[in-house]
Formats: C-alpha cells, sequence, structure tokens
C-alpha cells in the first residue's frame, strides 16, 4: 500500500506542477501579424481607411506609419476616416489607436492576385484578434515551459513516467487490509 500512496502523490504533485503550464501555453504567445498585400496607387501612394469595429469612419484618428529602416511618418484620418503616404515602398508597418498591419506595398502590375487596392485597418475592443498576452511575467514562465516540453528528453521522462507508474501499480503485491 506505500508504494501505491507514493506513487500517486508524485504523479499528483508532477500534474499539478505542470497543469498552469499546459492550460496556458497556447493562449499566451504574441503572434506576429499577417502582411497585408495592397497595390500603390500612382507616385507610390499608400491608400487606407480606419473604421471602427461596427465600420463607422473614423476621423481624425492618427496612424503612423513605419518603413523598414526604422522611418516613421503620421497622417490624421479625414471625415471618412481616410488617410494616404506618399513615396512608400517595400514593407511598412501601420498603426493607429488600437491596432496594427504589416503592409506589403506592389507597384501597380506587379501585385499577387490577392492584393487590395486600399488598407482597411479595423479599430475597436470587440475585434477579435485570437491571441491573448498574459503579461511580462507570465510570459516568461510560459515561455521556458514552452521550452521544457519541446525538449525530448522531457517529453521521454514524462512517457517512461506514465508507463512505470502503472507498471509498479500492478506489480505491488502488499495485501489490501482486511
Amino acid at each position: 500500500m506505500g508504494v501505491r500512496r507514493s506513487l500517486f502523490r508524485a504523479l499528483l504533485v508532477f500534474s499539478v506542477a505542470l497543469a498552469p503550464c499546459a492550460a496556458r501555453a497556447e493562449s499566451a504567445t504574441a503572434a506576429r501579424p499577417l502582411a497585408v498585400d495592397v497595390v500603390l496607387q500612382p507616385e507610390g501612394l499608400l491608400v487606407g481607411q480606419v473604421v471602427s469595429a461596427s465600420g463607422a469612419p473614423l476621423s481624425k484618428s492618427e496612424v503612423k506609419l513605419r518603413l523598414k529602416d526604422g522611418r516613421e511618418a503620421v497622417a490624421k484620418t479625414n471625415e471618412e476616416g481616410g488617410f494616404a503616404f506618399r513615396g512608400v515602398r517595400g514593407v511598412v508597418t501601420l498603426h493607429s489607436d488600437k491596432t496594427a498591419a504589416v503592409v506589403r506595398t506592389w507597384a501597380p502590375g506587379t501585385a499577387p492576385p490577392n492584393a487590395t487596392p486600399a488598407l482597411l485597418m479595423v479599430e475597436g475592443d470587440q475585434v477579435a484578434r485570437g491571441q491573448h498576452y498574459a503579461g511580462a511575467g507570465t510570459q516568461a514562465v510560459v515561455d521556458r515551459s514552452k521550452r521544457l516540453m519541446a525538449n525530448p528528453l522531457f517529453v521521454a521522462g514524462v512517457i517512461a513516467t506514465a508507463v512505470a507508474i502503472p507498471v509498479a501499480i500492478a506489480n505491488d503485491d502488499d495485501d489490501p487490509a482486511s
């Protein structure tokens, strides 16, 4: 009976220790945003619109453009939520108050078929981003846990434990107390 009790306690401690890490492993990763392909207007003009989650244009909203080399430009949206940046080339990042986008710009005639003529940026708390950031302290724990669980030796240890515990319980010769 003593072997069963100690094995059960060891398994319980092991599972309690790993449960929080496993529960947060996927939801705490901050994903890189996907790039949006946009066809530039004549003279390298990148045009777009900022709207709320309900689709209403957001006027006087600040949009920041950051080039790959770190240079930045700022534009304010008009009454229809529209904005434009002239002389844009390559991959740029656009930020407004509550949203961001990575944009690959294309000259007319060179863009892939899925490219759009303008960028639509949707703001609002109701926008589903698909990720949850747990905060700096928790994120560090989650990152370490992910590295640990990706280690083949750790996985082999978990599998060996999962096999050894039932074998030890089955081979336990202690007679139950009567």
